[in-house]
């Protein structure tokens, strides 16, 4: 999705980060005979859900952000997507990492409804900061390309995103803490403050990255090719799969290659006039596709 600044929003996970268990709890509830508008009704929702008021009203905006669940006037719906990624055929219990991976790839790259997050994985580039650090810069991107918001509104973002990214020390209790804190992509620094570099990710799963790279052609379907250098940075107002990923250049041309080794046929690099591209050889595919595909594969 590009950036519109007509289209943004800050703050209606209401400082809750997404928890294990959440979305799959949601699943299962809306799957329920009788329970599709769960969410229009507060004190059913809490009681079935097993979350207070305000922690429901995060869980509906994070099946919002990730795409498994759309509401049509507070209604509930399980999308294509949401049954694929969660269903019985799918990984319902968030046990494979590149399950967590893709969902990191659709909270980042969607800059309409979790514009924060999409600005501080694409657009934000200190290695080492501290949380003032994000704020600031939050501030200015706002100022800059938006209509303004407030700034508690903004640092309840960056708040929950560095809570929600970052392992909490001495926790043991994975079910208090975000599955997407297992991504290594944030961690706290001996000093108080965050680390969040780009490197080499060797395990970077194959399929999460060809995931973001069919989304990113997609977006452009009549491009046949998409610069490496868009690709690693951004700059068009898209995601950019290296700065989502965390990765250098070293590390985005490894995955690629554990790409282009897995999914043969797919994708090619070329380099014409100087520029470095990666060319799509094959139709674009449907995420649900890719992703029914991946799942058949891994229990066959």
């Amino acid at each position: 999705m590009k950036f519109n600044p007509q289209k943004s929003t800050f703050g209606r996970h209401e400082t809750f980060p997404l928890r294990y268990g959440w979305l799959t709890k949601a699943i299962q509830a809306v799957n329920k005979p009788g329970l599709t508008d769960i969410f229009k009704q507060p004190e059913a929702a809490m009681i079935e859900l097993g979350l207070g008021k305000n922690m429901v009203n995060a869980l509906q905006y994070w099946l919002q952000v990730t795409g498994v669940v759309d509401f049509n006037d507070g209604v509930a719906n399980i999308t294509e997507f949401g049954h694929v990624l969660l269903g019985d055929n799918g990984d319902t219990y968030l046990e494979d990492e590149t399950t967590i991976w893709i969902i990191h790839w659709r909270i980042a790259s969607n800059p309409e409804l979790a514009t924060g997050f999409f600005w501080f994985f694409n657009h934000f580039s200190m290695p080492r900061f501290k949380s003032s650090d994000v704020l600031h810069s939050l501030v200015d991107f706002v100022g800059q390309e938006l209509k303004s918001r407030s700034e508690s509104t903004l640092k309840s973002d960056v708040s929950t995103l560095l809570r929600m990214y970052s392992p909490t020390a001495g926790r043991n209790d994975e079910h208090l803490d975000s599955p997407m804190s297992s991504l290594g992509l944030l961690s706290s620094d001996v000093s108080g403050g965050y680390l969040s570099q780009r490197t080499v990710r060797p395990f970077l799963p194959p399929m999460a990255l060809h995931f973001a790279l069919q989304s990113r052609f997609s977006e452009q379907s009549q491009q046949a090719a998409l610069p490496i250098n868009i690709l690693l940075y951004g700059g068009d107002g898209y995601p950019a799969p290296g700065a989502v990923f965390r990765l250098n250049e070293e590390g985005l041309m490894g995955a690629l290659t554990n790409v282009m080794e897995t999914y043969p046929n797919c994708y090619e690099l070329r380099e014409t006039a100087g520029l470095h591209q990666l060319y799509r050889r094959s139709p674009l595919l449907k995420e649900t596709d890719l992703l029914t595909a991946y799942y058949q594969g891994r229990s066959a």
